[in-house]
């Protein structure tokens, strides 16, 4: 099973990029989204993904995400009756995935039925299939998204708060407090709220 792919970009294209490890190139599908610099092809650029391989008989494919985080959403969102692969890389090219846990937090149906190729029946059963899974769960990979919030969740551990404690709070956080050090004193004016 393949996991994890580090090596050269040699194609990109909207969507998929091949990357070259070891003399053997992965096509692999990416969230459209993903942040490449633009002559990567050209600089031959080098990449780390987290990889999630679909196999059915009739195709072998894989999905690349930047973060561990991202690849465990894409994988619970897959886990839905209804979501496919390339609907789950949709809706992770829609938002972040601080933003999918919050609507799926918050029942937010209009979310998911903005995205393209996701109705009203499969939104609610995304919710309804995944709120008790991620609520019940310790989800801070999930929702961290970036190396910024694991650097939160570690500075609240060290401060005495499990990390279960104030996984919901870090949703809630402003967009506009981007610092870790900002991103603590406000943890800690609400949590104490």
């Amino acid at each position: 099973m393949i996991a994890y792919l580090k090596g050269r970009v040699i194609h990109a294209r909207f969507g998929q990029i091949i990357v070259e490890t070891a003399g053997v190139g992965y096509k692999i599908s990416v969230n459209p989204q993903i942040d490449l610099p633009e002559d990567c092809v050209d600089t031959k650029c080098q990449v780390e993904l987290f990889v999630h391989e679909h196999i059915r008989e009739d195709c072998y494919d894989l999905y690349g995400f930047l973060t561990y985080g991202e690849l465990e959403m894409f994988e619970r969102l897959i886990s839905v009756s209804g979501v496919g692969p390339k609907a789950g890389i949709n809706i992770m090219a829609a938002a972040d995935t601080k933003k999918i846990y919050s609507a799926i937090e918050n029942s937010d149906l209009s979310f998911f039925t903005s995205i393209s190729g996701i109705g009203k029946k499969v939104a609610a059963k995304i919710i309804l299939e995944l709120k008790s899974k991620l609520s019940n769960q310790d989800n801070y990979e999930i929702i961290s998204g970036s190396d910024s919030s694991s650097d939160v969740l570690e500075a609240m551990a060290t401060l005495g708060y499990k990390k279960t404690e104030i996984q919901n709070f870090l949703t809630k956080i402003p967009e506009d407090i981007v610092e870790t050090e900002e991103k603590v004193r406000w943890l800690l004016k609400n949590l104490k709220k």
